[in-house]
């Protein structure tokens, strides 16, 4: 049996030497090729095709899960295992409205990994119990609020106007108009009850779609 191709992107060095080792010497996996960034991830995944992609949730460009929404459609006999060090309901849910099959929290242990990255190339699903529990809770919320989630078009223009994209610039990224970028700013707006600004920059923080300045 030919074994299993495995593209690595992380950030931080030393967590890329690890992952890398248990990669190769401890699971046996073919380490196709690592980088650290979402564009270069962009590339690589591309070029290799792999049999597994283990992404960080947080990229110094972007995050991991954006390389699943733009390769996921291309690639579908690659399987995505995501690991984050941010323990936010809203990332795991969104993970798994992906079709992510495998997501671990970095504060998990080795064994943890090793089990989630075997039986992701199974062709199981592994959530980790600490990402379970927060999928599971995320779920309870939404139903008791009725309100439901943002979008996936809403949530890349909450995105966008929380990092302070004018609508302009929104409309350009997503090749869309300005009206219908602030026609999603104000379903947002009548969704989340939120009608201040900054109310919908705290919502973003908080639930983990962008990062605290």
């Amino acid at each position: 049996m030919p074994v299993s191709r495995v593209v690595l992107i992380e950030d931080h060095n030393m967590v890329r030497e690890l992952f890398a080792h248990l990669i190769t010497k401890d699971l046996g996996l073919v380490l196709a090729a690592e980088c650290a960034t979402a564009e270069a991830g962009l590339v690589t995944v591309r070029r290799e095709r792999p049999d597994l992609v283990i992404a960080d949730w947080a990229l110094p460009d972007g995050r991991g899960l954006d390389l699943v929404r733009t390769l996921g459609p291309q690639l579908p006999d690659t399987r995505w295992l995501m690991i984050s060090a941010g323990e936010q309901g809203a990332f795991v849910q969104e993970a798994a409205a992906l079709g992510v099959q495998g997501f671990v929290m970095k504060r998990s242990d080795l064994p943890t990994l090793r089990e989630a990255v075997r039986r992701v190339l199974a062709g199981e699903t592994y959530y980790c119990p600490v990402s379970a529990r927060l999928l599971a809770a995320r779920i309870v919320s939404e139903g008791a609020a009725g309100g439901g989630a943002p979008t996936p078009r809403e949530r890349d223009v909450l995105i966008g106007f929380a990092r302070g994209e004018n609508p302009k610039a929104i409309a350009d990224r997503l090749g869309t108009s300005v009206k219908t970028v602030q026609n999603h700013l104000t379903a947002l707006k009548d969704k989340l009850g939120l009608h201040e600004p900054a109310e919908l920059v705290r919502y973003a923080i908080r639930h983990g779609y962008v990062e605290a300045p």
